[in-house]
């Protein structure tokens, strides 16, 4: 073959090779996460991650750290045209806060088709909620064989000393006294008010949720508040404690997203939103940390489904009022550390 012919078809092809890579770096995309750490991540990962966004061409890169520096950056940045971030993991307290802030994208089914298939009572203008728990009374088995059946049995003598908290959830608890004394998540004097005797009875407070299983192994606390999921955990690491639903009824913590306004991957975030709302995704949290779904096509089944089961008849689920908690969170957390975490 001539010279000429195979030097012009070289020439073709080290010209068509630009447009090629340009084509395919166009494909792929990236999202950026802002996440908790730990079994979360990983689960987030191995759900979502892998198995949803890489066969997309989606990268994701995990910015791991807690959640309030991790909303604070998301203030801090909302001037710039660009963030560093295309989706923030909150809780949904904060999910209302940066909603009523302007500081997320609102969505809906355009933009997350997944979204027709979430709760009716989880839904928000502009956070996905991805799983969620309850507040229940746990309580070891072992030890127990009358539990409290409500936030007021906490108050018998018999349990003096023996009952134990985070001393993280202050928020959490006194919407679950609120419930009690009053029938609403927001009163807050009556809410005080259950805690100080509550407190009297020789309540025990732990930094952290991981110590209050060796406080019940070790028999120095009996009962405790806590999220279902935790007690599902600690189950089947082989520690057999069960969880008893308030008959006054249950405060439901949930976990979820939002999508910056200057997020500068948008169209990933949308599409890592969706993802997360898939039924295989819901259903491995699920299995693993024991976080129920949040969309109604996701069925539990098998030891995960029997474990998270709610009993019959189903118990009070209640959602706190986000509007007023969010106003009151700071008096309540600085009452809290005065008269109970440092009384």
């Amino acid at each position: 073959m001539p010279k000429s012919i195979l030097s012009r078809r070289a020439a073709l092809g080290l010209l068509a090779a630009p447009a090629l890579l340009v084509r395919r770096a166009a494909a792929a995309e990236t999202c950026v996460v802002g996440t908790w750490g730990g079994d979360y991540a990983r689960l987030l990962r191995e759900n979502i991650d892998d198995p949803i966004l890489k066969p997309a061409d989606v990268t994701v890169i995990q910015d791991v750290g807690d959640e309030t520096p991790r909303y604070a950056k998301m203030t801090a940045q909302k001037a710039l045209p660009r963030g560093t971030v295309d989706i923030v993991c909150l809780g949904a307290l904060n999910g209302y806060r940066a909603t009523e802030a302007g500081l997320v994208e609102p969505l809906d089914e355009s933009r997350v088709p997944n979204l027709k298939h979430v709760q009716l009572n989880l839904r928000a203008a502009a956070f996905v909620p991805h799983i969620y728990s309850a507040q229940v009374i746990v309580y070891n088995p072992g030890t127990v064989t009358d539990p409290p059946k409500s936030f007021a049995d906490l108050l018998d003598p018999k349990w003096k000393g023996k009952v134990g908290m985070v001393s993280t959830v202050a928020p959490w608890v006194m919407m679950g006294a609120s419930l009690l004394e009053s029938g609403t998540t927001t009163d807050f004097d009556k809410a005080k008010a259950f805690m100080l005797k509550l407190n009297a009875n020789g309540l025990r407070l732990y930094a952290e949720t991981d110590a209050l299983a060796p406080a019940f192994k070790s028999g120095e606390i009996d009962v405790g508040v806590i999220w279902l999921a935790r007690s599902f955990m600690w189950h089947n690491a082989g520690f057999p404690v069960k969880g008893q639903f308030p008959s006054e009824g249950a405060i439901l913590y949930v976990s979820g997203m939002v999508v910056p306004k200057n997020a500068p991957n948008k169209a990933a975030a949308f599409k890592y939103m969706n993802a997360l709302l898939e039924p295989s995704a819901q259903q491995g949290f699920a299995a693993h940390m024991g976080y129920l779904p949040t969309v109604d096509d996701a069925p539990l089944s098998g030891d995960v489904g029997d474990q998270l089961a709610f009993p019959d008849p189903k118990p009070k689920l209640v959602t706190p009022d986000y509007s007023v908690i969010s106003k009151s969170m700071s008096e309540l957390n600085d009452w809290w550390l005065k008269n109970i975490q440092h009384s």
